[in-house]
């Protein structure tokens, strides 16, 4: 039988919660657009539910963060010293557990998050001439929106779907053996939508 701590855990972690037009979404799942979908949330609303949803144990630092992740899209500065208070560990080590994880980021992304692998198997397969031509294309760096907010461009080191590689992630839709062509109708859907 599973330790009881951990089912509570990833019992928490199923929660639901109804979109703006009554449908459920679960925690796990990525909303189409995360400004229509995000709860009102600021420093009392989140503290109430961290202690709803998190023992404020130093365990649950992970937990936290993805929770605020997919609630927000991005983990602002107010939710870290929040998150620190309630797990009772120092700031500078949940800022540092927040940037060290590419999934968690702690600038506001643009409307859609257009990440290309860089990792060993897809940076020899073409992955950084895929990269290159994101940049091009978008007219910005690695690690940077657009100006006019659409687009999110991030290098990851690894999706672990290296057999597939060069790949590339748009909103969470992955793309295999990706080209410049394939980068460039990414780009023009992200676009139009």
């Amino acid at each position: 039988m599973p330790d009881k701590s951990l089912r509570h855990t990833s019992e928490r972690l199923r929660w639901k919660r109804e979109n703006k037009d009554g449908q459920t979404e679960s925690a796990h799942s990525t909303p189409s657009n995360q400004k229509d979908n995000q709860l009102t949330v600021d420093k009392n609303n989140l503290r109430l539910k961290l202690l709803d949803s998190f023992p404020r144990k130093r365990d649950q630092l992970l937990p936290c963060l993805h929770l605020i992740q997919h609630e927000l899209g991005y983990l602002p500065e107010w939710a870290l010293e929040v998150v620190s208070t309630h797990v009772m560990v120092p700031e500078s080590e949940v800022y540092g557990a927040a940037t060290s994880y590419t999934e968690l980021r702690v600038l506001k992304p643009g409307k859609h998050v257009l990440r290309v692998c860089t990792g060993l198997s897809c940076s020899i397969n073409g992955g950084d001439d895929l990269a290159a031509a994101v940049s091009e294309e978008l007219q910005i760096p690695p690690g940077e929106t657009t100006p006019d907010g659409s687009i999110t461009f991030e290098e990851s080191p690894c999706f672990y779907i290296c057999a597939l590689g060069p790949s590339l992630e748009l909103d969470g839709k992955w793309t295999g053996r990706a080209t410049r062509e394939t980068v460039m109708s990414v780009i023009s859907k992200a676009r139009r939508s």
